[in-house]
C-alpha cells in the first residue's frame, strides 16, 4: 500500500503542474494491486485525500478501459477461431493456435502490431466479424463485471466499457495463468479474540480461456511492455504483460496495466470536477508530450514495481484454535 501510494505520488510531484498548467487540475490517479497465484488484493490507492474525495478511484465506475481492453477483444477471436477448428475436425485434434491472422477474412489484420501501435480499426473489425456477444463474453468470464460492460456497438471493441482498476488487474491475470482467472478477495478470514470466527476461504481459479490464447495474447502484451517500460526492475527473469492506452485513444482516460507472475497491477488516470457529471479531457495533461497523459500510468508502474518486493505466497488459513 505505501509503495503504491509513494510511486503515485511520485509521478504527479514530477509530472503534474496545476498552478502553472490548467490541464493538470482535476487530475484523479486510480490504482489496484494483485497476487496472480490466488486473487489477493495487496495494495489499492484510491485517491489522494478521502476528507475532499469521497469516492474511491480503485474501484471507481465511468472511467472507459480504452485500449486496455482490447487484449479481450484479440482472445475471444483466438477462441472463436478455436471453436471453428474443433467443430470442423470433426473428432481430430485441432492444430496448434498460432497468432492472428488465422484464417484468410482476417489476413489483413495483424493484432499482435495493431496492438502494440494502438489502432483501433482492425478490433473494430474483428469484433463485427466474430459478434461482440463474445467479447463480452470473454471479458467477463476474465473477471470483468457484468454491468461495467458497455453497449454492444462497434466501439465496444475499443473499450468503451468501463471496469474498475482492481477488476481490470484482476482479469490481467488471466494471460499469467495460463488462461484461468480468479475472483479477487481482501479478506480469508474473521478473528474474535484469536479464534477464527468465520472462515471465507478463497476463490476457485476457473478457465476463462484456452491457456493457447491467454499464451497468445500474453505474448503480444510482452510487446507492449517491451516497448513502454522495459523489463520488470528487480524482476529480470520474469515475462510481463502490459496493456495501455495511446495517442489514438479520444476517451478521457488513460490506464496501464502490467502483470508479473508476482503482481498484476492497474493504473487509471482521468480528470474529475466536483459537480461535472462526465469527465474532463485529457489532453494537454502533463505536458505535449504526455499522449493524452497515457505515458504517466506507465511511470507509476514502474515506480511501483521497483519498489515493492514479490508478495509471499497465500498461507494455509488456519483452522478454529481455542
Amino acid at each position: 500500500m505505501l509503495a503504491l501510494a509513494k510511486a503515485v505520488e511520485q509521478v504527479r510531484a514530477d509530472r503534474l503542474d496545476p498552478k502553472k498548467r490548467a490541464e493538470d487540475e482535476y487530475v484523479q490517479v486510480g490504482a489496484a494491486s494483485i497476487r496472480p497465484e490466488d486473487g489477493a488484493i495487496v495494495a489499492v490507492y484510491g485517491g489522494s485525500d478521502a476528507i475532499e474525495h469521497f469516492s474511491n478511484n480503485a474501484d471507481t465506475s465511468g472511467v472507459p478501459a480504452a485500449s486496455a481492453f482490447k487484449p479481450f477483444v484479440y482472445a475471444a477471436a483466438l477462441e472463436k477461431d478455436l471453436e471453428g477448428r474443433e467443430r470442423s475436425a470433426e473428432g481430430a485434434s485441432p492444430a496448434p493456435l498460432q497468432p492472428m491472422p488465422v484464417r484468410a477474412s482476417m489476413a489483413s489484420m495483424n493484432l499482435d502490431s495493431a496492438l502494440v501501435a494502438s489502432d483501433h480499426t482492425p478490433f473494430v473489425e474483428i469484433g463485427k466479424k466474430i459478434g461482440l456477444d463474445k467479447v463480452k463474453e470473454v471479458a467477463v468470464a476474465s473477471g470483468l463485471r457484468a454491468e461495467s460492460m458497455a453497449k454492444l456497438e462497434p466501439t465496444f471493441s475499443i473499450g468503451t466499457s468501463t471496469p474498475s482498476a482492481v477488476r481490470l488487474a484482476s482479469a490481467y491475470t488471466t494471460f499469467v495463468n495460463q488462461g484461468r482467472a480468479t475472483e479477487p478477495y481482501s479478506v480469508s478470514r474473521v478473528e474474535r479474540n484469536g479464534v477464527t470466527v468465520n472462515d471465507l476461504g478463497r476463490p476457485k481459479p476457473r478457465r476463462a480461456m484456452s491457456s493457447e490464447a491467454a499464451s497468445i495474447v500474453g505474448a503480444a502484451l510482452r510487446q507492449v511492455s517491451g516497448s513502454t517500460v522495459g523489463p520488470p526492475n528487480g524482476r529480470p527473469t520474469a515475462p510481463s504483460w502490459a496493456g495501455k492506452t495511446g495517442p489514438n485513444d479520444r476517451m478521457n482516460s488513460a490506464w496501464f496495466i502490467g502483470a508479473t507472475p508476482d503482481l498484476s497491477t492497474s493504473v487509471a488516470m482521468f480528470r474529475t470536477k466536483p459537480d461535472v457529471p462526465q469527465l474532463l479531457p485529457m489532453q494537454g495533461v502533463g505536458g505535449p508530450d504526455s499522449e493524452r497523459g497515457s505515458a504517466l500510468p506507465p511511470l507509476i508502474w514502474k515506480a511501483y514495481n521497483a519498489a515493492v518486493p514479490a508478495p509471499p505466497p497465500p498461507a494455509d488459513v488456519p483452522q478454529n484454535r481455542p
